[in-house]
């Protein structure tokens, strides 16, 4: 359970309204905001609400980082029954998830619901993105009203973004682009970092559904925020650039340009992230209907 969370199931559990529990201390809205996830508290402003609900601040950061613990094991055994695609456990943790959500309405169960159900039609189903969001509109619904709700996103909102983007069409996408584009293109390390992830994932969406023409600006954007930490981005970058040629026109790179932009995966001893990108290319090329070149 994240912060702002965990502080509003403890109000809800003492019966405290946020009124209440601000008064003579900060203004109402602070709170809400906080508990949306939408800003921080400082440590004494936390202190002193938490002194009105009786409860000790040791005991509340307890809480939280216990449930983080959980959750952090609990996605790195949803994430080995992807890689073994264990369909049979994927489906039980599907149905765990949708519970666990039903009854803490704790947004996180419901991202690894809603991620889990995509991964099962990928590896039972004639799967697409376009057939999945038909399916899917009213879980999409609610993805969009969260990271609509959060002003400021975190860690957790880019990632509920990332494993979500395919089901959104470009005009939601070029919106939450403009938002981030004003709070996250800073000095900041973190916030770029975060920002930078989202860029590169937005390329990927282009290129899923053919905005080709996208790509390039999409690079050079993140081009500028690349430092020695972000080789990854300047690798994959041109790799998309590349493939984005590829699929528009025919005249452009060829097969061998494309992937040799991702070469260094396979002789760094990446084999499989490499061959993961050459299936990727060659799924693309198909769905595009532009076929395999000789």
């Amino acid at each position: 359970m994240r912060s702002g969370e965990a502080f509003k199931q403890l109000c809800e559990e003492r019966g405290v309204s946020q009124r209440k529990l601000t008064e003579g201390i900060c203004a109402r809205s602070t709170l809400a905001t906080f508990e949306n996830e939408g800003s921080h508290l400082s440590v004494e402003l936390c202190s002193k609400l938490l002194d009105r609900l009786n409860i000790r601040i040791d005991t509340y950061f307890s809480l939280i980082s216990e449930d983080s613990n959980s959750k952090t094991a609990e996605f790195s055994a949803f994430k080995k029954s992807i890689m073994t695609e264990d369909i049979e456990e994927l489906q039980r943790k599907k149905q765990d998830y949708f519970t666990l959500y039903t009854s803490t309405r704790d947004f996180y169960w419901f991202n690894l619901y809603l991620h889990s159900e995509r991964i099962i039609s990928q590896l039972t189903d004639s799967f697409s993105y376009e057939r999945f969001k038909q399916t899917h509109k009213r879980e999409i619904a609610s993805v969009k009203k969260y990271l609509n709700k959060v002003e400021n996103w975190g860690h957790f909102e880019f990632a509920v973004f990332s494993n979500s983007i395919w089901y959104f069409d470009l005009y939601f996408i070029k919106l939450i682009k403009e938002r981030l584009e004003k709070n996250y293109m800073t000095s900041v390390e973190d916030k770029k970092e975060l920002y930078g992830s989202f860029l590169l994932n937005m390329s990927s969406y282009c290129l899923e559904y053919g905005h080709f023409e996208l790509i390039e600006p999409l690079k050079e954007e993140l081009f500028e925020l690349c430092n020695y930490t972000n080789m990854y981005w300047k690798i994959m970058s041109p790799y998309q650039l590349s493939l984005a040629g590829e699929l528009s026109d025919p005249s452009s790179p060829s097969k061998a340009e494309t992937l040799s932009h991702i070469k260094i995966y396979e002789q760094l001893g990446e084999e499989d992230h490499y061959q993961n990108m050459v299936k990727y290319r060659k799924r693309l090329m198909e769905k595009h209907k532009k076929g395999e070149p000789s």
